[in-house]
């Protein structure tokens, strides 16, 4: 038996900017994986889970990603609500199809949830269509 692995987008940042869906899904959570720009306040709606980052950051320590996918797998077979916390859109540049093809091999269960286009925020933030 294993649980589903969220792909969850946070969008901008703000927590108050999450989709009602990605704030259910921190609340529910067991574990938490969340990249290096996740602020504390977003973390925050996920009070009961292990919070684990594997971010990666331009001259800093990187999680090799590889493990990041091994770990979601081990996760997911010993948890029912595994979230990989994204910052900004899930599917952009955040290394998705990787983690989604690593899972599906193993038989175990994935999906997407958008956030709000980190792109409409900007824009929304500066006031310009």
């Amino acid at each position: 038996m294993s649980g589903t692995v969220y792909l969850v987008g946070a969008g901008p940042g703000a927590a108050d900017l999450l989709t009602v869906r990605a704030a259910r899904l921190l609340g529910e959570a067991e574990v938490v994986f969340h990249d290096a720009l996740i602020g504390e306040e977003v973390l925050r709606l996920a009070s009961r889970a292990e919070k684990i980052a594997v971010g990666k950051r331009c001259g800093r320590h990187a999680t090799a990603q590889q493990f990041i996918n091994k770990r979601l797998a081990d996760a997911a077979r010993g948890h029912d609500v595994v979230v990989r916390l994204k910052g900004g859109d899930p599917m952009l540049f955040a290394r998705a199809h990787e983690e989604i093809a690593y899972l599906r091999a193993r038989g175990i269960p994935v999906e997407v949830v958008p956030g709000v286009t980190a792109a409409l925020a900007a824009s929304a933030d500066l006031r310009v269509s």
